[in-house]
């Protein structure tokens, strides 16, 4: 069964929406996390070693550019259409279907990477109350559904490139927003010879011509 275009499109749509909710909350928790790390630091004073609170802040500092990064980026992916009709160069450039899904990618193992980090360091237990736990462990989640998120665009980028060559299109050029259903090429039937001296021509395409079983006919020449 084939995914059809129109549904491409809606569930690209979809899931890149979906990524900029998460990537704004991700940026409010985050900044949240940095905020009581650097509390904690500055709180405790000698009674932590502060090499523990320096990690943390890296990889919550990490997550905070990707974060960024994301939001640079994800605008001008999905509202593409728009702000290339408006001059935006950079929109019409990433909204080809091959930059679009390296872009894609490239964001989705960013995020792989955060969540990996922040797991690290969220742990596996329970906060107890604590807030600087609780909003690194959030963090740290929602970094996790944006790679799912981006995972799944990736995805379905992957088919809108594959459908986008069997039309015959080129990905280098086409946008992702405008794939577009395959069209089958019209079967062609052969016709008759031009001049008498000529055999008929084969069935063409699998469609067995009129002429496909005809003898040659040899036409008298003109006085």
């Amino acid at each position: 069964m084939q995914i059809g275009g129109s549904f491409l499109r809606l569930l690209r749509f979809g899931l890149y929406w979906t990524a900029v909710v998460l990537v704004v909350i991700e940026l409010i928790v985050d900044a949240l996390s940095l905020s009581s790390i650097n509390k904690w630091s500055n709180e405790t004073g000698g009674l932590f070693d502060h090499s523990v609170f320096n990690e943390l802040r890296g990889a919550a500092g990490y997550t905070m550019f990707v974060t960024l990064l994301t939001l640079l980026l994800m605008p001008a992916i999905v509202c593409g259409s728009g702000l290339a009709q408006r001059g935006f160069a950079v929109a019409a450039i990433l909204n080809r279907v091959v930059v679009e899904l390296a872009t894609v990618a490239g964001l989705m193992v960013l995020w792989f990477v955060s969540g990996v980090v922040m797991a690290n360091y969220a742990g596996t237990g329970g906060c107890g109350g604590n807030g600087l736990c609780s909003r690194f462990k959030a963090a740290t989640a929602f970094a996790w559904l944006l790679f799912f998120d981006l995972l799944a665009a990736t995805a379905v980028l992957v088919l809108i490139l594959l459908r986008t060559r069997s039309s015959g299109g080129d990905i280098r050029t086409t946008y992702a927003y405008d794939v577009g259903e395959p069209t089958a090429t019209p079967a062609m039937v052969a016709g008759a010879p031009m001049h008498a001296d000529q055999p008929y021509p084969p069935s063409v395409g699998g469609v067995e011509s009129y002429y496909g079983n005809q003898p040659k006919v040899a036409m008298p020449a003109p006085n």
